[in-house]
Formats: C-alpha cells, sequence, structure tokens
C-alpha cells in the first residue's frame, strides 16, 4: 500500500489552510461532505498530501470531534491507497489491527454524497 495523505483533524479550517499554506502548501477547493458532517480540504507540498478535515456543523457530531477538544489541531489518520482494499484488510487484521470504521465511499473521492 502507498501512503495517499495525512489526514489533520481542525477546529476551524480556513484558519488552518491559511497556516499550512505558510509552510508551503497549496489547497484546492473546501469540500462538504454532509454524510459525514465534515468540511474537507486537501494540500499538497512537494509530494506530500494532507487533509484538513473539521465540522461542517457544530451542532451535530462529526467524526473528528473527538480529536480537536482541547487543541486547535492534530494528526489523526493515515490514508493508504490500495487496489484491493478488502484483501488488505484481511491482511493488517491478521498482524493484529482493527477495523473502527468500516470502508465506505467518501464524497472527496467521488463516492458518497
Amino acid at each position: 500500500m502507498k501512503i495517499d495523505h495525512i489526514g489533520y483533524a481542525v477546529r476551524r479550517i480556513e484558519r488552518a489552510i491559511s497556516s499550512f499554506k505558510d509552510l508551503g502548501y497549496s489547497f484546492g477547493d473546501i469540500i462538504d461532505d454532509t454524510d459525514r458532517n465534515i468540511k474537507i480540504a486537501f494540500g499538497e507540498n512537494d509530494g506530500w498530501r494532507i487533509e484538513l478535515v473539521s465540522p461542517l456543523d457544530r451542532s451535530q457530531s462529526s467524526p473528528v470531534d473527538q480529536y480537536i477538544g482541547n487543541t486547535p489541531g492534530t494528526p489523526y489518520h493515515i490514508c493508504y491507497e490500495s487496489d484491493d482494499i478488502a484483501r488488505e484488510i484481511e491482511k493488517l487484521k491478521q498482524q493484529g489491527f482493527k477495523v473502527i470504521i468500516e470502508p465506505k465511499p467518501a464524497i472527496a473521492f467521488g463516492g458518497g454524497g
């Protein structure tokens, strides 16, 4: 498997984009993922990709709430590319890893919505 990006949970995506731009990252549009109640922005710097993830509607729960409690932002996931996700998941389970959230199509990658 190849690493696609590192995901950062952030409170305010616009502020985080500004901070990462200061580090040399360039960003595309902010994506609203209403299925997961998150905003997403992908940034790249010298071939390294990051994904900033923040709550879309603070009155509802989101997958990043538990990570942004008292911090402005923190790395919280590594996204891998795979040609056969089912096979890779089984291999990782055999190595002692656990699936916490079942994979499903994501709007940021052309699925869901």
